[in-house]
């Protein structure tokens, strides 16, 4: 407990002022979790065999659809085309094939754009972007006490044994409510109230969607974390996993919310 207290603090103390300061100080900062995340997928287990060199550009790419802002579309032609031009110069089945290759580029634009967006979305507000860090770590808790307190019928057993359904509606209304307050209050209290709820609680649903899909890569690598970086709290996956579905629903809803 001790240990994962004060690494939280750690990261808490580094990120907290790199999220007020914004700009290019953040944007280096999300480029550099995006690595970290890539490497977490990476090095999971089974996933090892490709050639080194595959690996070198895809950490460029990520770093190129994080940081860059312009002709993206390029940057995304690039992330197909080089992961699968590798198949060919590898010419080893055993080692580094099509399916690979496929799987990787899937992973390379799921990091790249999720943390891209992170930057986009802090550069529309400081307040935007609290909220929906809000909504998935107020859902979390609550869904944690609620599962404590009152939890008896199993969510995903197979997946994640200590979730339940009880704790996943308690987080999931608290965590709406919460959030959806701070947005009013903070973000803009103009927006129609039962639009905010309904697409809150759809972010909040999505956040423990997220949570449940990195848990069930976890057990099929047969993983507790994807990485020790935060002793005690895991790898930059493990505590970004809801955010990043959260984020998917964000980017689809961007033209309402």
């Amino acid at each position: 407990m001790k240990k994962r207290v004060i690494s939280a603090i750690v990261a808490l103390a580094i990120f907290i002022p790199l999220i007020i300061l914004g700009g290019m100080w953040f944007k280096v900062a999300a480029t550099i979790l995006a690595v970290l995340g890539m490497k977490e997928f990476l090095s999971l287990p089974g996933e090892e065999r490709r050639p080194r060199y595959v690996d070198m550009i895809l950490y460029a790419l990520v770093i190129l659809l994080v940081f860059i802002d312009k002709n993206r579309i390029t940057y995304y032609f690039l992330t197909i085309l080089l992961p699968m031009l590798a198949v060919i110069y590898c010419n080893d089945n055993k080692k580094y094939n099509a399916d690979n290759a496929f799987k990787l580029i899937g992973m390379t634009i799921l990091v790249g754009t999720i943390f891209h967006q992170f930057t986009l979305i802090r550069n529309e507000g400081l307040m935007k972007f609290i909220y929906l860090f809000l909504i998935t770590t107020l859902t979390d808790t609550y869904a944690h006490l609620g599962g404590t307190l009152i939890g008896k019928h199993k969510l995903a057993p197979k997946i994640s044994p200590n979730k339940t359904w009880e704790g996943s509606i308690i987080g999931g209304i608290f965590g709406t409510l919460c959030a959806a307050t701070f947005y009013f209050i903070f973000v803009d209290g103009t927006v129609n109230i039962l639009g905010l709820l309904i697409i809150t609680l759809f972010l909040s649903s999505l956040g423990q969607l997220g949570d449940l899909f990195f848990s069930a890569v976890k057990r099929n690598h047969s993983i507790k974390d994807f990485s020790n970086i935060m002793p005690g709290h895991g790898g930059v996956l493990d505590r970004l996993d809801s955010i990043i579905f959260v984020v998917i629903g964000y980017i689809l809803l961007s033209g309402i919310i």
